[in-house]
Formats: structure tokens, C-alpha cells, sequence
């Protein structure tokens, strides 16, 4: 299999490629890239003339140690069946003088990836993505998706129509900065600023790349969203609210408002992104679950982070220093 840079192919085409395999994702596709090498993250693009168009990006960053080198491939390599074997080599040739190379395959936990990976000295290690996510068909008609609700997330949608919930477009990320912070500092986890946010509508707006949606009552915010779209598939990847007014269910019209939106742009799925796994009502994440899985959808699975580490003793002392200054910046969420 002969691979080349994928830059040459230029963000068209190498979102054309990508698209032509079921494992396509947002995490792949071009913009992405462009939107991660803005903060930091070097981006290598790999094009693989497997005769399907196979495609890898890779986010390359400095680890905390000087001279360390962390490769990360999410939600890669998007390839055709038989070609992981290929691609892996390709990859491993690429990052040979990297400190770890991680990847996260767009498969679940029983895929041959998995088996293909041990093979090659890949260790499970700590997941950068959601084990799981929630993915809803949005292809019934408007009135059956809504039926579809379970009767307390129909009720809740109601109520906050009824109560005069407004839901707008906007550009006002300071706003919705502030409400992810609201959020982050609620539930003890780490969200992006404003400046990640302005710059994810600069990358991804060209053809309704992305949407900021703003929910507010008497002309005061009250939530946020942010969703993105690759392909047919609309992904829902920041959000944020008050405790003020949540007696109005904001979020449940925000979501309903992006969800046919996005179907009236052709999308035919909506990514929850991320869930727990079965969590036990005590779980910090439970509300979370609860609420998604309260519009249905389908639980997809991720086989998870695989690490290929080929410095071990400098890479547990970066691991050491890593754990260090999260403690004292408190929880990251990449």
C-alpha cells in the first residue's frame, strides 16, 4: 500500500476520502486538525492508496518533559477492511521517533483493531474520548422523532415552549463561555474558553460546519450548545447552562432545535458524544445519562486508547509530572 502526505490532498478531498468509509468521524476530518493545530497540536496527515480512499490524521504535541513526544491518532485510522495492518505500519514508521504513540480506533471493543493492535505491542491506557456514545436516527418524520422521546423528555420539551424559552443562532461566545463555565465549575471538569470556542466558528462555519445555539427566557441566557457536523452526522460537543432557571428546561429545546436544524441540513444521525457506561444512579454523571438517553438513540461502544510506548522509563516519569500539574490545574478535559 503506498502512502503519501495527505496534505497534498487539500481539506476536499481529503473529507472526500474520509466520507467513502462507515468509520468516518468529526475527529478525522480536516477541519479538525486545522482547529487542534491552533492550540498547540502539530498535525501530520497520512493518505493511503488502499484503493478506498483510506485516510489518517495525526496530532502530534510536546509532552511535559523536554525531548518527549506524544502521537495521538482519535478516532483513527479511517482505512478499509484489510488495510489496518498496512496502516499501522505506515503510522508507527511516521511517529518512530515519538515517546508514545496512542490511538483510538473508531471500533468497538470486539473489532479485529483490537487483536491487530495487541499484536503490534499496543497496552490499553487511559482514554482521551468517551468509552461510549448516544446516536439518534434522525430520518423519521419530525412528528414520529418526537414520539420517539421518552414521556418526561416530551414533557420537558413542552414546558419549556410553553414557558417562552427562546432559541437562537449566535456568534456570542464570551456568553457562552460563561455559561461552560457555570457547567465545568458545577460538575469539577475542565471546558474550553471563549477563544477555542470563537476560533471552532471560524474553522468549522464554512457550510454550516458548525452551530452555537443560545437559550434564553426574558432576554437572560440560560444555556448553550455547540454542534458540529461532518458528513451526515451532526455531533454535540460543548454545552453549557445556569442553576438559575432550570426549572424551564432550556436544554431540552436547545437540543430539539439542533436536532431539526441539522436534519433539514441532511443530517441523518445525531452524536450525543459521550456517555457512561450502564452508570448507577449515585454515579456524578448519572443526570448527564439520564437526560441523554431520554430522547432514545442507539449506545455505540469504543474499543478505547491504545499506547504503544517506546521510551518506558522517561514516558513514567512524564506520566508522574502529568499527574502533578493536573492536580494543581485541577481536571483537563482534551
Amino acid at each position: 500500500m503506498r502512502v503519501s502526505p495527505g496534505s497534498a490532498l487539500g481539506p476536499q478531498e481529503w473529507d472526500r476520502a474520509l466520507l467513502r468509509q462507515p468509520s468516518a468521524g468529526l475527529l478525522q476530518s480536516w477541519h479538525w486538525g486545522e482547529l487542534q493545530a491552533r492550540f498547540g497540536w502539530r498535525i501530520e496527515r497520512l493518505a493511503f492508496d488502499d484503493g478506498e480512499g483510506g485516510v489518517c490524521s495525526l496530532q502530534l504535541s510536546s509532552g511535559v518533559l523536554p525531548g518527549t513526544t506524544i502521537a495521538y491518532v482519535p478516532r483513527g485510522p479511517v482505512v478499509a477492511a484489510g488495510a489496518g495492518q498496512a496502516a499501522l505500519e505506515a503510522i508507527e514508521s511516521k511517529t518512530r521517533a515519538d515517546t508514545v504513540l496512542r490511538i483510538e480506533p473508531p471500533a468497538p471493543p470486539e473489532d479485529p483493531w483490537v487483536a491487530l493492535l495487541e499484536g503490534r505491542a499496543f497496552r490499553p491506557g487511559p482514554a482521551v474520548q468517551p468509552e461510549a456514545t448516544l446516536q439518534l436516527d434522525l430520518t423519521p418524520e419530525l412528528e414520529s422523532l418526537r414520539e420517539g422521546f421518552k414521556p418526561k423528555t416530551r414533557y420537558n420539551l413542552s414546558l419549556a415552549e410553553r414557558r417562552g424559552v427562546a432559541v437562537r443562532t449566535s456568534r456570542d461566545v464570551r456568553t457562552f463561555a460563561a455559561l461552560s463555565a457555570q457547567t465545568a465549575r458545577r460538575q469539577g471538569i475542565s471546558l474550553p474558553g471563549a477563544p477555542y470556542y470563537q476560533a471552532a466558528l471560524e474553522t468549522f462555519e464554512a457550510g454550516d460546519g458548525v452551530r452555537l445555539y443560545l437559550a434564553e427566557h426574558e432576554q437572560r441566557p440560560l444555556a448553550g450548545i455547540m454542534v458540529f457536523r461532518f458528513g451526515d452526522t451532526a455531533y454535540y460537543l460543548f454545552g453549557g447552562s445556569t442553576e438559575r432557571g432550570r426549572e424551564l428546561m432550556p436544554n431540552y429545546l436547545l437540543h430539539w432545535t439542533a436536532m431539526v436544524d441539522f436534519r433539514r441540513l441532511g443530517c441523518r444521525t445525531y452524536d450525543w458524544w459521550g456517555i457512561p457506561s450502564d452508570p448507577a444512579p449515585d454515579h456524578p454523571w448519572f443526570g448527564l445519562y439520564r437526560f441523554k438517553t431520554g430522547f432514545g438513540g442507539e449506545r455505540v461502544p469504543y474499543a478505547g486508547l491504545y499506547e504503544q510506548v517506546r521510551r518506558p522509563g522517561r514516558w513514567v516519569w512524564e506520566g508522574r509530572l502529568r499527574k502533578l500539574k493536573q492536580r494543581l490545574r485541577g481536571p483537563i478535559l482534551r
